[in-house]
């Protein structure tokens, strides 16, 4: 039993290590070069750009959680799972999250004239930090924002 603690334990550790304390927020990045799956909110990155109508788009992936327009686009917005916010700290190789759901990730389609010309997709991700830490390869000291090449927000100026 103990041996089967440990192997469980191990496995849920993310193969980082330090002393840190962060905090966690959302990132979105745009897409302009797709082909949408037939499973919802999935993209083809492979397959050539094709563009889509509102009609086919909901064909695919059912019906939006919302719709609206933003400038000259009209937008079909699909919830992707929860996004979270909060502070976590990392002992070691143990992180100890403190996050909250504070909404919902999405996955947003522009269409202009009813063809799709871009689309953005929400994830989470740390935004700050105040620590050392060691992963993906990478270990430094780190106090205030990271990440600050990824935007936060994307500037939907395709629509303006």
């Amino acid at each position: 039993m103990r041996v089967v603690f440990i192997l469980l334990f191990v496995l849920h550790l993310s193969g980082c290590v330090g002393l840190a304390v962060g905090s966690y927020g959302t990132f979105e990045n745009k897409k302009e070069d797709f082909t949408v799956s037939s499973e919802r909110n999935k993209f083809d990155f492979g397959a050539r750009k094709q563009a889509y109508t509102q009609e086919q788009l909901i064909e695919l992936w059912g019906n939006p959680d919302d719709s609206y327009t933003e400038g000259k686009c009209t937008v079909l917005s699909y919830h992707d799972g929860y996004n979270w916010s909060g502070v976590g700290a990392f002992v070691f190789i143990i992180p100890i999250p403190l996050a909250v759901p504070s909404g919902n990730n999405e996955t947003k389609l522009y269409f202009i004239n009813n063809q799709s010309v871009a689309a953005t997709t929400e994830y989470g991700e740390v935004i700050g930090m105040f620590g050392y830490m060691c992963g993906s390869n990478e270990c430094g000291f780190n106090a205030g924002p990271v990440d600050s090449d990824k935007a936060r927000k994307v500037s939907v100026d395709w629509c303006s």
